[in-house]
């Protein structure tokens, strides 16, 4: 907004509020708010983007191809859209990163060795026309 470090000075010269305001086309509260010794050197206002940062990550590590529209559904957005495509245009890169490392690494759980030993399974009845060359014979059905 206003140039803090300048009305700073002019204050510290003896300016005063409603003077500094005047010369500089300031609001006397923005003066006050300039002046003020907790105040950040340079203006700053939190931008939605900002706000809603955490929740469109956490979205796109979950699902990092989702669309704008979608992603927006589900942060509950409530800005313009331009808005929104530029922090995803920022964030996604990183989270296709991560999923392209996480497709090349085998997941915790997933990759098994050993070896798997079953006893005799038998399971229904199967009929064998032929077996090994020679007709198979099948005390249940007549030849």
């Amino acid at each position: 907004m206003r140039d803090r470090a300048d009305i700073r000075a002019r204050h510290g010269a003896g300016g005063t509020v409603r003077g500094i305001a005047r010369e500089t086309g300031a609001s006397r509260n923005a003066v006050r708010r300039a002046i003020d010794p907790t105040a950040r050197e340079r203006y700053h206002r939190a931008s939605m983007a900002e706000e809603y940062e955490p929740a469109v990550r956490d979205v796109l590590a979950d699902w990092p191809r989702l669309s704008v529209e979608e992603i927006g559904r589900i942060v509950e957005w409530p800005g313009s859209r331009r808005t929104l495509s530029t922090l995803v245009a920022r964030l996604r890169p990183l989270a296709l990163e991560r999923e392209a490392e996480n497709l090349n690494r085998p997941a915790l759980g997933h990759a098994r060795t050993g070896r798997l030993t079953m006893g005799r399974l038998t399971s229904g009845r199967m009929n064998v026309g032929v077996l090994h060359g020679r007709q198979a014979e099948d005390p249940h059905h007549p030849a």
